[in-house]
């Protein structure tokens, strides 16, 4: 599993939205394929395929470790800039912690422990309220989107018994918690609203190769502004990956690609 495992997904899910059945449910798995774009253009494949792996499965470290709850909500409090995506451990529990700087928000997300998985699903199955969809003019936003999809998706999964689909709308579900681990969810916000401008603009920049769209990159400030530039015949989003501290240059899909149903 690379990259051709992330493109069989795709084709997965293209062919799961010639029968959706409703609204929703399209726009679920359109957000879906959207995002493992995002996740392949960005070169994560492998990490991301390691994370589908030992999903759920995988022993936690903690970097600290709390006596209480309180404890471990004092320290994000206090801190200065707390590891996004890291895992601690308070009392008995393991959380991941949330730093949106950019929207000065921050929280520990509880992880359950494997035994209650069963307990997760079974509450899927009972009637849950619908995740409302956005109002026109409100910001986007990846946990959102994010509620609403996996809900969505789970829908689908209630009404297939493909294994082949159903793997992958698996994966598509882990998608969005792969980029919470990688701490990219303002990434994907960005790409986004670049895939969007890419349909109504002309690109900022256009280079013959790689090599002079990586020259120019370097030139930009840190992070660079949101962008779409042309290299060659193909568009990317100019983005920062925050994790690592560098720019980067990310594929945006063509509408033959984004489109449903499409080889």
């Amino acid at each position: 599993m690379t990259p051709e495992f992330i493109q069989r997904t795709l084709t997965v899910l293209r062919e799961l939205e010639r029968q959706p059945s409703t609204s929703e449910q399209f726009d679920a798995l359109q957000a879906s394929r959207t995002l493992l774009h995002f996740i392949l253009g960005r070169g994560d494949s492998g990490e991301f395929t390691k994370f589908v792996e030992n999903f759920g499965t995988a022993p936690l470290t903690p970097l600290f470790s709390f006596s209480t709850r309180e404890e471990a909500d004092d320290w994000l409090r206090n801190h200065p800039a707390p590891p996004h995506g890291a895992i601690i451990r308070a009392a008995n529990d393991f959380y991941s912690v949330a730093d949106v700087r950019e929207l000065n928000h921050r929280k520990l997300l509880r992880l359950p422990p494997p035994e209650e998985y069963g307990a997760l699903d079974a509450a899927e199955d009972e009637d849950e309220p619908v995740p409302p969809k956005p109002r026109p003019g409100e910001r986007f936003s990846f946990f959102e989107l994010y509620s609403r999809t996996c809900h969505h998706l789970h829908e689908l999964e209630k009404r297939t018994s493909s294994p082949e689909q159903l793997e992958a709308l698996r994966t598509a579900k882990i998608s969005f918690d792969f980029v919470i681990h990688i701490g990219e969810e303002r990434g994907f916000e960005d790409y986004v609203e670049s895939i969007r401008s890419a349909r109504t603009a002309p690109p900022l920049r256009a280079f013959a190769s790689q090599e002079d769209a990586g020259a120019w990159l370097m030139t930009q400030p840190e992070p660079p502004p949101p962008a779409v530039v042309a290299i060659g015949n193909e568009l990317y989003a100019v983005g920062y990956n925050r994790r690592r501290g560098q720019r980067v240059l990310t594929r945006i899909p063509t509408q033959q690609e984004l489109a449903a149903g499409t080889p």
